[in-house]
Protein backbone atom coordinates (compact mmCIF):
# COMPACT_ATOMS: atom_id res chain seq x y z
CA UNK A 1 0.00 0.00 0.00
CA UNK A 2 1.40 3.32 -0.86
CA UNK A 3 1.92 5.94 1.76
CA UNK A 4 -0.89 7.99 3.37
CA UNK A 5 -0.97 11.87 2.92
CA UNK A 6 -1.76 13.32 5.96
CA UNK A 7 -2.15 17.02 6.79
CA UNK A 8 -1.77 18.24 10.79
CA UNK A 9 -3.94 20.67 12.21
CA UNK A 10 -2.73 21.51 15.74
CA UNK A 11 -2.49 25.35 17.02
CA UNK A 12 0.08 24.11 19.76
CA UNK A 13 3.36 24.34 17.97
CA UNK A 14 5.47 21.73 19.78
CA UNK A 15 2.20 19.29 19.54
CA UNK A 16 2.29 19.84 15.89
CA UNK A 17 5.61 19.38 15.21
CA UNK A 18 5.44 16.10 17.65
CA UNK A 19 2.52 14.42 15.42
CA UNK A 20 4.82 15.28 12.40
CA UNK A 21 8.56 14.22 13.61
CA UNK A 22 6.30 10.78 15.07
CA UNK A 23 4.84 10.37 11.30
CA UNK A 24 8.19 10.45 9.43
CA UNK A 25 9.16 7.29 10.70
CA UNK A 26 9.30 4.94 8.25
CA UNK A 27 7.07 2.12 9.91
CA UNK A 28 4.09 4.97 9.81
CA UNK A 29 4.30 4.60 5.62
CA UNK A 30 2.55 8.03 6.40
CA UNK A 31 3.58 11.67 3.94
CA UNK A 32 3.31 15.02 5.82
CA UNK A 33 2.06 16.98 3.01
CA UNK A 34 1.08 20.22 5.09
CA UNK A 35 0.56 21.27 8.00
CA UNK A 36 -1.39 24.14 9.78
CA UNK A 37 -1.88 26.30 13.06
CA UNK A 38 -6.01 26.73 12.53
CA UNK A 39 -9.31 25.93 11.26
CA UNK A 40 -9.59 28.18 8.70
CA UNK A 41 -5.84 27.82 7.20
CA UNK A 42 -6.93 24.06 7.41
CA UNK A 43 -9.87 24.44 4.93
CA UNK A 44 -7.54 26.22 2.56
CA UNK A 45 -4.69 23.30 2.78
CA UNK A 46 -6.50 19.90 2.67
CA UNK A 47 -9.05 21.83 -0.01
CA UNK A 48 -5.45 22.27 -2.33
CA UNK A 49 -4.12 18.86 -1.12
CA UNK A 50 -6.59 16.63 -0.88
CA UNK A 51 -4.93 13.89 1.36
CA UNK A 52 -5.91 10.53 2.71
CA UNK A 53 -5.61 11.42 6.46
CA UNK A 54 -6.46 15.05 8.41
CA UNK A 55 -4.95 15.00 12.21
CA UNK A 56 -7.33 18.21 13.59
CA UNK A 57 -7.06 19.82 17.34
CA UNK A 58 -10.67 20.50 18.28
CA UNK A 59 -10.28 23.81 20.07
CA UNK A 60 -8.15 26.44 17.14
CA UNK A 61 -8.34 29.55 17.24
CA UNK A 62 -10.49 31.66 13.98
CA UNK A 63 -12.23 27.94 13.20
CA UNK A 64 -11.97 25.13 15.35
CA UNK A 65 -11.89 21.55 14.17
CA UNK A 66 -15.67 20.54 14.22
CA UNK A 67 -16.65 23.96 12.41
CA UNK A 68 -13.14 23.25 9.58
CA UNK A 69 -14.22 19.70 8.96
CA UNK A 70 -17.89 20.62 8.24
CA UNK A 71 -16.64 23.46 6.06
CA UNK A 72 -14.80 20.99 4.06
CA UNK A 73 -17.55 18.42 3.94
CA UNK A 74 -19.62 21.36 2.32
CA UNK A 75 -17.18 21.89 -0.23
CA UNK A 76 -17.29 17.97 -0.84
CA UNK A 77 -13.71 17.61 0.41
CA UNK A 78 -13.66 13.10 0.88
CA UNK A 79 -10.70 12.23 3.67
CA UNK A 80 -10.54 10.81 6.85
CA UNK A 81 -10.02 12.54 10.59
CA UNK A 82 -8.40 12.25 13.81
CA UNK A 83 -9.74 14.09 15.96
CA UNK A 84 -7.68 15.72 19.25
CA UNK A 85 -8.72 17.61 22.36
CA UNK A 86 -8.07 17.91 25.99
CA UNK A 87 -11.89 18.33 26.58
CA UNK A 88 -14.00 15.06 27.22
CA UNK A 89 -17.00 16.93 27.10
CA UNK A 90 -20.04 14.78 25.40
CA UNK A 91 -21.01 17.78 22.86
CA UNK A 92 -17.54 16.78 21.42
CA UNK A 93 -17.33 12.96 20.92
CA UNK A 94 -20.72 13.63 19.66
CA UNK A 95 -19.95 16.30 16.99
CA UNK A 96 -16.90 14.10 16.17
CA UNK A 97 -19.08 10.92 15.41
CA UNK A 98 -21.70 12.37 13.48
CA UNK A 99 -18.61 13.64 11.52
CA UNK A 100 -18.00 10.18 10.72
CA UNK A 101 -13.80 10.81 12.18
CA UNK A 102 -11.48 7.91 12.16
CA UNK A 103 -10.92 8.31 15.99
CA UNK A 104 -10.98 11.04 18.77
CA UNK A 105 -7.92 10.99 21.15
CA UNK A 106 -8.22 13.02 24.38
CA UNK A 107 -5.17 14.97 25.15
CA UNK A 108 -2.00 14.62 26.46
CA UNK A 109 -2.03 11.23 24.14
CA UNK A 110 0.71 8.83 23.64
CA UNK A 111 2.48 9.01 20.29
CA UNK A 112 1.46 5.42 20.67
CA UNK A 113 -2.26 6.05 20.61
CA UNK A 114 -1.83 7.92 17.68
CA UNK A 115 -0.16 5.28 15.79
CA UNK A 116 -2.41 2.63 16.41
CA UNK A 117 -5.30 4.81 15.03
CA UNK A 118 -3.38 4.64 11.99
CA UNK A 119 -2.87 1.41 12.04
CA UNK A 120 -6.48 0.49 12.26
CA UNK A 121 -7.15 3.06 9.22
CA UNK A 122 -4.40 1.63 7.30
CA UNK A 123 -5.59 -2.12 8.09
CA UNK A 124 -9.31 -0.88 6.97
CA UNK A 125 -8.28 0.12 3.67
CA UNK A 126 -6.63 -3.44 3.12
CA UNK A 127 -8.83 -5.35 4.58
CA UNK A 128 -9.05 -8.42 2.68
CA UNK A 129 -7.75 -7.39 -1.15
CA UNK A 130 -5.35 -5.67 -2.63
CA UNK A 131 -6.95 -3.14 -5.44
CA UNK A 132 -3.64 -1.35 -6.64
CA UNK A 133 -3.52 -3.70 -9.91
CA UNK A 134 -7.74 -3.46 -10.38
CA UNK A 135 -8.60 -0.91 -12.91
CA UNK A 136 -11.34 -2.14 -14.84
CA UNK A 137 -15.13 -3.36 -13.66
CA UNK A 138 -14.37 -7.14 -13.11
CA UNK A 139 -17.34 -8.48 -15.08
CA UNK A 140 -16.07 -7.05 -18.40
CA UNK A 141 -12.63 -9.14 -17.52
CA UNK A 142 -14.58 -12.27 -16.43
CA UNK A 143 -15.48 -15.64 -18.95
CA UNK A 144 -16.50 -18.20 -16.24
CA UNK A 145 -18.09 -21.75 -16.86
CA UNK A 146 -17.81 -22.95 -13.33
CA UNK A 147 -21.55 -22.71 -12.41
CA UNK A 148 -20.95 -21.81 -8.78
CA UNK A 149 -19.12 -18.89 -10.24
CA UNK A 150 -22.23 -17.88 -12.51
CA UNK A 151 -24.39 -18.22 -9.61
CA UNK A 152 -22.39 -16.04 -7.37
CA UNK A 153 -21.24 -13.33 -9.95
CA UNK A 154 -24.93 -12.89 -10.32
CA UNK A 155 -25.23 -13.16 -6.17
CA UNK A 156 -23.30 -10.55 -6.10
CA UNK A 157 -24.89 -8.16 -8.90
CA UNK A 158 -28.58 -9.24 -6.65
CA UNK A 159 -27.16 -8.28 -3.42
CA UNK A 160 -24.07 -6.09 -3.85
CA UNK A 161 -26.15 -3.60 -1.03
CA UNK A 162 -26.00 -6.02 1.54
CA UNK A 163 -23.40 -6.86 4.08
CA UNK A 164 -21.55 -10.01 1.92
CA UNK A 165 -18.64 -12.19 3.42
CA UNK A 166 -17.09 -15.57 1.63
CA UNK A 167 -19.01 -17.30 4.57
CA UNK A 168 -22.46 -15.81 3.42
CA UNK A 169 -20.95 -16.58 -0.77
CA UNK A 170 -20.48 -20.44 0.40
CA UNK A 171 -23.47 -20.53 2.44
CA UNK A 172 -25.55 -19.39 -0.64
CA UNK A 173 -23.78 -22.11 -3.02
CA UNK A 174 -23.78 -24.65 0.27
CA UNK A 175 -20.29 -25.29 -0.26
CA UNK A 176 -17.06 -25.18 2.10
CA UNK A 177 -15.59 -21.64 2.52
CA UNK A 178 -11.95 -22.62 1.80
CA UNK A 179 -13.14 -24.19 -1.05
CA UNK A 180 -15.08 -21.31 -2.57
CA UNK A 181 -12.24 -18.89 -1.68
CA UNK A 182 -9.38 -21.32 -3.50
CA UNK A 183 -12.49 -21.85 -6.64
CA UNK A 184 -13.23 -18.00 -6.73
CA UNK A 185 -9.72 -17.11 -7.03
CA UNK A 186 -8.81 -20.12 -9.75
CA UNK A 187 -11.88 -18.95 -11.97
CA UNK A 188 -11.79 -15.03 -11.95
CA UNK A 189 -8.29 -14.66 -10.78
CA UNK A 190 -9.68 -12.12 -8.25
CA UNK A 191 -10.23 -12.92 -4.49
CA UNK A 192 -14.03 -12.70 -3.88
CA UNK A 193 -13.06 -9.43 -1.58
CA UNK A 194 -11.60 -7.68 -4.48
CA UNK A 195 -14.55 -8.94 -6.81
CA UNK A 196 -17.16 -7.46 -4.67
CA UNK A 197 -15.34 -4.36 -3.39
CA UNK A 198 -14.53 -3.60 -6.88
CA UNK A 199 -17.74 -3.94 -8.27
CA UNK A 200 -19.75 -1.88 -5.75
CA UNK A 201 -17.27 1.02 -6.43
CA UNK A 202 -18.07 1.04 -10.07
CA UNK A 203 -21.95 0.88 -9.08
CA UNK A 204 -21.04 3.81 -7.03
CA UNK A 205 -19.62 5.60 -10.31
CA UNK A 206 -22.67 4.97 -11.96
CA UNK A 207 -25.04 6.32 -9.45
CA UNK A 208 -22.34 9.25 -8.96
CA UNK A 209 -23.46 10.72 -12.15
CA UNK A 210 -26.74 11.89 -10.87
CA UNK A 211 -25.76 14.70 -9.38
CA UNK A 212 -28.75 14.88 -7.06
CA UNK A 213 -27.14 11.98 -4.72
CA UNK A 214 -24.74 12.98 -1.92
CA UNK A 215 -21.39 11.14 -1.73
CA UNK A 216 -23.02 9.38 1.68
CA UNK A 217 -26.14 8.71 -0.25
CA UNK A 218 -24.85 6.62 -2.61
CA UNK A 219 -22.09 5.19 -0.49
CA UNK A 220 -24.92 3.76 1.51
CA UNK A 221 -26.35 2.31 -1.63
CA UNK A 222 -23.94 0.09 -2.59
CA UNK A 223 -23.09 -1.38 0.64
CA UNK A 224 -20.60 0.83 2.62
CA UNK A 225 -21.38 1.89 6.06
CA UNK A 226 -18.56 4.34 6.37
CA UNK A 227 -18.66 7.01 3.70
CA UNK A 228 -15.33 8.43 4.48
CA UNK A 229 -14.20 4.35 3.64
CA UNK A 230 -16.03 4.48 0.31
CA UNK A 231 -14.24 7.69 -0.59
CA UNK A 232 -11.06 6.41 0.24
CA UNK A 233 -11.53 3.64 -1.63
CA UNK A 234 -13.24 5.10 -4.52
CA UNK A 235 -10.02 7.25 -4.86
CA UNK A 236 -7.49 4.68 -5.21
CA UNK A 237 -9.59 2.69 -7.78
CA UNK A 238 -11.08 5.64 -9.81
CA UNK A 239 -7.80 7.97 -9.30
CA UNK A 240 -10.20 10.70 -8.24
CA UNK A 241 -12.40 11.54 -4.81
CA UNK A 242 -16.22 10.77 -5.63
CA UNK A 243 -16.69 14.75 -5.72
CA UNK A 244 -14.07 15.20 -8.44
CA UNK A 245 -15.43 12.42 -10.52
CA UNK A 246 -19.29 13.66 -9.77
CA UNK A 247 -18.12 17.17 -11.04
CA UNK A 248 -16.22 16.31 -14.09
CA UNK A 249 -19.09 13.89 -15.20
CA UNK A 250 -21.72 16.73 -14.28
CA UNK A 251 -19.56 19.50 -16.51
CA UNK A 252 -19.04 16.78 -19.15
CA UNK A 253 -23.05 16.35 -19.05
CA UNK A 254 -22.73 13.04 -19.08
Amino acid sequence: MEKLKVVVVEDEYYVRKGIINALVDETMECEVVGESKNGEEGVEIIERLRPDLVIADIEMPLMNGIEMVKMLKSKHVDTNYIFLTAHQRFTYVHSALRLEVVDYLLKPFRIEELKECIKKLKAKLNENFDISELDTLPDKNITVNNKYIKDILKYVRDNYKNDISNITAANFLDINEAYFCRLFKKETGYTFGQYLTHYRIHVGAELLKNFDLRVNEVAFQVGFSDSNYFSLIFKRIMKMTPSQYQNIKYTKGE
